[in-house]
């Protein structure tokens, strides 16, 4: 089931909330628990039923695991349960999603002959399987008290966060499903709900939906691109999949909040960040707490000197680029990130990184900086908003570099598209690209004008492409939706913006399209 659907905002988030608000009303607290995790069990078989059993299995397992580890067991057993459970967890996580990938490499490495089979990835997996592990190894150290039943598959299967995240840890979900103030209806955390919901359909719908449109013919056509095109492909698929994935977040968090359940935020302006370390503090903010808790911290974090803090960062990014996909570019799109996380933090030590703080106070000046650089010899001093501005667009253009090969089928495909970028050759073909990014909006407008004036038409639909990439770069430079959701005072205009935002995104829901996070 998709957010983005009339099903789901017309019938199934008004039945989901009635119940579970009714069986609260009249103190049928564990009745309304099972009805949400039975409402959301259905929302996870909508795309598959046969995906049940593999949830519904992981849980229980999982489960097992924490009631043996609540027994008074011997810390060689206790270490003895935690290994097995993960290892069944990533077993399972391998099978789904890795098995053609690790036979399809195996059979080129050795010139061996194993059969690749057809196996559907059950949609989530690596989101509640992270959330479990966390779990698992909370308990193990003896940080998470055993939860009974009811709480537990509330905690994994609760829907907003079930297919593509924010990744949700049980010390910060849990409890608020047992505080039965929470249940009690708000029409505060209702309102701002909508609202955040609001926002994250129209990224979706209007934003991720058309970019999407010009992105999908670049990247299907990477051979014929000249470098305009090959450059709004790269740019373009950098905007959509940040509205595709926060205005999911927004979503997600935004029913969390009519439930009475906060979940974490997941992103916080990531292409501000003036350096690929500062990205990753808001960029995908659950996945890198994640990360850093149970990968980089337990091989040694940057207590061990700068060679081994390297490999630990390499290893962490590694490890983040494998769980996004089954492919080289992903895992290739993770030595990148590591690369600039690991530069970003020599630079940050040695006081000259792109937005390192310690950048002024290391050569005795003032914030400014003005002095540092006419100090050191360096010529005249750039603005702090000048220099902020230009470590901005450098973050933005290296990470615009890596997600080439995110979104790329193949690492050839990748580096092939960034060749085009730097052909410097101009021969049309983004006018092409405009043609393909025709937002119903303007369907008819166009077809009107092929029979009226057909001279015209391509003048509209390249209009129309920048108009798209500037409204999202505008989007961006504006506040960011945790920023409107918790101003003081909603303003009477704010909130027709929304309501206009809303039955526009509503009336465009005619072409749903799924989100690019549910492939991870």
């Amino acid at each position: 089931m998709l957010f983005n659907s009339y099903f789901f905002i017309f019938i199934f988030l008004p039945l989901c909330l009635a119940g579970w608000y009714l069986l609260n009303r009249l103190k049928r607290f564990r009745t309304a628990q099972g009805y949400l995790i039975g409402m959301s069990l259905w929302f996870y078989a909508w795309y598959n039923v046969s995906f049940l059993w593999v949830i519904l299995g992981s849980c229980l397992f999982n489960f097992g695991i924490s009631l043996l580890l609540s027994r008074r067991v011997t810390p060689q057993m206790r270490r003895l349960l935690l290994i097995t459970g993960c290892a069944v967890n990533i077993g399972a996580l391998g099978v789904f999603k890795y098995y053609n990938f690790f036979v399809e490499n195996i059979n080129v490495a050795f010139g061996a002959d194993f059969q690749a089979r057809n196996i559907l990835l059950p949609l989530g997996i690596s989101f509640f399987t992270f959330q479990q592990l966390s779990f698992l190894i909370d308990r193990c150290r003896g940080d998470a008290p055993h939860y009974g039943l009811l709480d537990y598959l509330s905690f994994v299967t609760f829907f907003p966060s079930l297919i593509s995240g924010p990744i949700v840890l049980h010390a910060s979900t849990v409890p608020q499903f047992q505080d039965r103030e929470r249940r009690r209806f708000s029409s505060e955390g209702f309102a701002k709900g909508l609202m955040q919901f609001s926002i994250g359909l129209g990224k979706k719908v209007l934003l991720a939906d058309t970019l999407a449109l010009a992105v999908n013919f670049g990247y299907e056509n990477i051979a014929s691109l000249d470098a305009p095109a090959a450059l709004a492909a790269a740019v373009g698929y950098t905007l959509e999949l940040y509205f595709d994935f926060s205005g999911y977040s927004d979503m997600a968090v935004g029913v969390g909040k009519m439930f009475g359940i906060e979940l974490p935020e997941n992103f916080n302006s990531p292409y501000r960040a003036v350096s690929v370390k500062d990205f990753w503090k808001r960029w995908h903010m659950t996945l890198s707490s994640f990360l850093q808790t149970y990968v980089y911290f337990p091989l040694g974090g940057s207590r061990r000197g700068r060679g081994r803090t390297f490999l630990n960062t390499m290893i962490t990014f590694l490890v983040s680029g494998l769980w996004h996909g089954a492919n080289w570019t992903f895992v290739f799109w993770g030595f990148l990130h590591g690369l600039g996380v690991a530069a970003s933090g020599i630079g940050g030590r040695r006081g000259n990184g792109p937005g390192g703080e310690k950048t002024a106070q290391a050569s005795g000046t003032g914030r400014g900086g003005e002095k540092t650089a006419q100090a050191s010899g360096t010529g005249p001093a750039l603005s702090q908003s000048a220099r902020r501005f230009l470590c901005q667009a450098a973050t933005f253009a290296y990470v615009c570099m890596a997600f080439v090969f995110f979104r790329a089928d193949s690492l050839g495909d990748g580096f092939l598209l960034l060749s085009r970028i730097f052909s410097f050759r101009a021969d049309g073909m983004l006018l092409q690209m405009a043609a393909a990014m025709e937002p119903p909006e303007v369907y008819l407008v166009t077809k009107a004008l092929s029979l009226a004036a057909p001279s015209l038409v391509g003048a509209v639909q390249a209009a129309v492409m920048a108009l798209i990439f500037a409204a999202g770069f505008f989007v961006l430079s504006r506040k960011n939706t945790v920023q409107l959701i918790s101003q003081n005072r909603i303003s009477l205009r704010f909130t027709l913006w929304l309501a206009f935002l809303f039955a526009w995104s509503v009336a465009s829901l005619s072409g749903v399209s799924t989100f690019v996070y549910f492939n991870f």
